[in-house]
């Protein structure tokens, strides 16, 4: 096994900032609009796994076209039971293949907007969406020659696989290593696409695949892509980079491992696939004042109102999207006084650390200052 260092040489790309909620939200009721919305006529609908689905897009006739960086979301809006629902869901396709863009969900039994477009949505029909959004990217350079390490669990695989045919793409001389865990042969996603593109690009793309309940005769790797079976598997692979997507679980084993081989937190890149809901936090019950230090604005939250509701009732232009945690769109940095924030949500840890907090889920339990706007 190799030293951290050498595993792990350096670390490129902003920030992370999606996707599933499994009720609906109760902290937010019918926001202002802010970004634009548009009107996306659903091109193809592609049956990926039984309950795994891709929805290739493209604007309708004569609006503009809808541009997106690899590893971005479109945040989806879908009205039901009288209430507009906001979900994010990674872009599946590569901007660099030239191809229409692609966003691919999993049904989950509980949600609101997977089982309406699962259930409803088919080709020639149309969505309404918000413009691309995310962090979860990389800044592509021609001449780079580098080695890209990327971990996928389940669903996870979406924003990946448009990372790594970006990266392969736009930088010739680059290779990524991608590792895929599911819990079945038929659960995992792209299986196909994925097998075309290490066949194009051989040998600078390596696919694996673990699934954990193995089949007799099953190729690949046999048991739950934990930290200790990613770091086996990697052996003496040196990475100039590494981003990991999936449950929490999985994120949460192969990160430890990652620190636990003397790996920085701050080399490892995640994007998290997870919503706030206001039961799983004590919100204030008291007034408080927020000052918007760019504008000077001082605006009143009122008991159980968010710091994204109040700026926008008071007309500051904060920026959002999903409303729910999960897009890290409305992050705003805290200068001072404290604030309550729903979990779970889409802050690294060091976003934390440096007073970063997701206006939409965050309370201000004091006085507070945010930082511009």
């Amino acid at each position: 096994m190799p030293s951290a260092t050498a595993f792990i040489r350096g670390w490129f790309s902003e920030p992370a900032p999606t996707f599933e909620i499994r009720k609906p939200s109760a902290r937010w009721g019918t926001p202002q609009p802010h970004q634009s919305r548009r009107q996306l006529r659903v091109v193809e609908v592609v049956q990926e796994t039984p309950n795994t689905r891709t929805f290739v897009l493209e604007p309708v006739a004569g609006t503009a076209p809808l541009t997106y960086r690899a590893g971005q979301h479109l945040t989806v809006l879908v009205d039901a039971g009288g209430t507009t629902h906001r979900r994010c869901y990674s872009f599946s396709s590569s901007p660099a293949a030239g191809q229409r863009p692609a966003i691919t969900v999993k049904r989950m039994p509980d949600g609101v907007v997977s089982r309406h477009l699962h259930d409803h949505v088919r080709t020639g029909d149309t969505l309404v969406a918000t413009d691309a959004t995310g962090h979860f990217t990389i800044a592509t350079d021609p001449a780079a020659a580098r080695k890209v390490v990327m971990v996928a669990g389940g669903v996870g695989i979406t924003p990946l696989i448009s990372l790594a045919e970006t990266v392969l793409r736009e930088e010739p001389q680059s290779q990524v290593v991608l590792l895929c865990g599911n819990r079945s042969e038929a659960e995992i996603i792209f299986r196909q696409r994925l097998a075309r593109l290490e066949a194009e690009f051989a040998p600078r793309l390596v696919v694996r695949h673990a699934v954990d309940v193995a089949s007799p005769g099953w190729p690949g790797l046999a048991g739950p892509l934990d930290g200790t079976r990613v770091l086996e598997t990697l052996g003496d692979t040196r990475a100039d980079a590494c981003y990991v997507c999936g449950p929490e679980p999985m994120m949460e084993s192969v990160c430890a491992a990652l620190a636990g081989a003397g790996i920085g937190r701050e080399c490892v890149h995640t994007e998290r696939f997870a919503y706030a809901t206001a039961n799983t936090t004590r919100i204030p019950d008291h007034t408080a004042e927020v000052t918007f230090a760019a504008s000077g604005k001082r605006v009143t939250a009122r008991a159980g109102q968010t710091i994204l509701q109040a700026g926008l009732e008071a007309g500051i232009d904060l920026p959002y999207s999903c409303t729910m945690g999960g897009c890290g769109a409305c992050k705003v940095k805290k200068v001072a006084g404290t604030v309550v924030t729903s979990e779970p949500n889409c802050l690294s840890d060091r976003e934390r650390e440096e007073g970063y907090v997701l206006a939409c889920c965050s309370y201000a339990d004091s006085d507070v200052t945010i930082d511009h706007h």
